[in-house]
């Protein structure tokens, strides 16, 4: 699997060189004057090498197909698992997985490819955490989203590695639940080409009782290491508590796939 959206240019610059030679007479009566004068030397233009050749710049966005190359890292034995979307764009549905490795709180994942690799995590919310994988449209990024209880965490699968999704600061960008008045939810909406990362927040209605429910579309750059809040809309300016939409607003779910679950010591 490639990296993606960062393309390295290359210059060349060529180098003349110029060779130039002068000649002169004499003009008095000594014995060189009569010495016949030598024809001026011939110059040969200084011959220039052609550029060498460059490989094309590596590119870094993931091509559907490639899949990462299979390692001998194992999903350790206390694990939870489940599977999860295509996040190596192979093509083939991936393994999400949970646990807790010498003391320090791990998340994974296992390709179809026979690839694993992970990363820790901390929190303080006393809950177990879940996780959740999703390939986006079109062709990706995948991400991950890592549920501690009071936050979401956004991982970005690139490289075959899991990496933290930054905000406009370089901060790891989160999804708040309820505790900070930012957000009270995540989801994925689909649309024509497949999925699309949005927030959502409720907020108790100004007027006329019940919640206003409104979504940010998330705009991932660099291939998902990077996360940008987009355009807001109103889903329901009234919803109900037992609504759809007001539930929704409190959950975190991107598409189809089942949540993996920490294991409990």
């Amino acid at each position: 699997m490639r990296l993606i959206n960062a393309t390295v240019r290359l210059g060349a610059a060529g180098l003349v060189l110029l060779a130039a030679a002068a000649c002169g007479s004499s003009s008095d009566n000594s014995a060189t004057a009569s010495t016949p004068s030598q024809p001026p030397p011939t110059t040969t233009p200084a011959k220039t090498e052609p550029p060498a050749k460059t490989e094309p710049p590596a590119t870094t966005e993931p091509s559907a197909g490639n899949g990462c190359s299979p390692n001998d890292t194992k999903i350790p034995a206390n694990a939870k698992t489940a599977t999860t979307a295509d996040l190596d764009l192979d093509g083939a549905p991936d393994t999400l997985w949970l646990a807790d490795v010498s003391g320090k709180r791990t998340l994974g994942v296992k390709t179809a490819t026979g690839a694993t690799f992970s990363t820790t995590f901390t929190s303080a919310a006393p809950q177990a955490a879940t996780a959740i994988g999703q390939k986006l449209a079109p062709a990706g990024p995948a991400i991950v989203l890592l549920n501690t209880g009071r936050s979401v965490s956004l991982y970005d699968v690139v490289d075959c590695r899991l990496v933290p999704t930054t905000n406009a600061q370089g901060n790891p960008y989160t999804f708040d639940l309820g505790f900070t008045g930012y957000g009270t939810g995540v989801g994925c909406v689909r649309n024509d080409t497949g999925f699309t990362l949005v927030g959502r927040l409720s907020t108790p209605a100004k007027s006329g009782g019940g919640h206003q429910v409104t979504q940010t579309e998330i705009v991932l750059r660099d291939f998902g290491r990077q996360a940008r809040n987009g355009t807001t809309t109103t889903l329901a300016a009234h919803a109900a508590d037992d609504s759809d939409v007001e539930k929704q607003a409190h959950e975190v779910t991107c598409g189809p796939g089942t949540p993996v679950s920490e294991p409990q010591s």
